[in-house]
């Protein structure tokens, strides 16, 4: 019977294994045949997987961060430029002609809003999990809820203005997503269908 990759499959478990590694090959190395300079050379393959992957998930946790932050800041600033455009609109010496040239009159567009639906689409990248989604020139974004095999039920997992979002928290197979529309703060539509994800 064929037998696993000794190489674990999922990047973070290769972290204690080349760690493992390291400390081990010192001791059986010389027995199995290698020079102090091969030992070495293993050595330093195995910081290098460390250091990477720990550079890696680093720069992970960085952009989660970012995108939180980003979220964060410019998010209730969108929702206070639009309560201005709305009372800008309402003001007595308001003409379309200042609305347009304030850039706060949106192209004509028919959307059935009562019945959008969110399409996600997946794909596994390197810093996690993937939905891509197109807000068809009229949704402010969509609100992406998840659950794990093992809850219970869906929770909200974030709100997303651009595409793609990317998933860094915890995912095991069978873990499933869906989404809704979302205009201005308020959730419209149907729900997209249930993603499902494999690990």
């Amino acid at each position: 019977m064929a037998k696993k990759d000794y190489v674990p499959s999922r990047e973070p478990e290769q972290i204690p294994w080349s760690t493992n590694l390291k400390a081990k090959i010192a001791i059986h190395g010389a027995t199995v045949g290698l020079s102090a300079g091969d030992i070495t050379a293993v050595q330093g393959n195995c910081d290098t997987v460390k250091d990477s992957l720990e550079t890696f998930e680093q720069a992970k946790r960085d952009f989660q961060e970012a995108s939180n932050t980003k979220d964060a800041d410019k998010n209730p600033a969108i929702r206070s430029i639009r309560e201005f455009a709305q009372r800008i609109k309402k003001n007595a010496a308001y003409t379309t002609a200042i609305g347009e040239d304030l850039g706060i009159i949106g192209d004509e567009q028919t959307v059935d809003v009562a019945n959008s639906q969110p399409e996600l689409k997946y794909s596994k990248v390197p810093s996690g999990h993937e939905f891509k989604f197109n807000l068809k020139g009229f949704f402010a974004g969509v609100n992406i809820y998840k659950k794990l095999p093992s809850a219970a039920s869906f929770t909200f997992l974030a709100r997303d203005t651009s595409s793609p979002y990317i998933d860094t928290t915890t995912v095991e197979n069978g873990t499933q997503y869906y989404a809704y529309f979302v205009l201005g703060d308020t959730e419209v539509g149907q729900r997209s269908a249930i993603v499902t994800v494999g690990v």
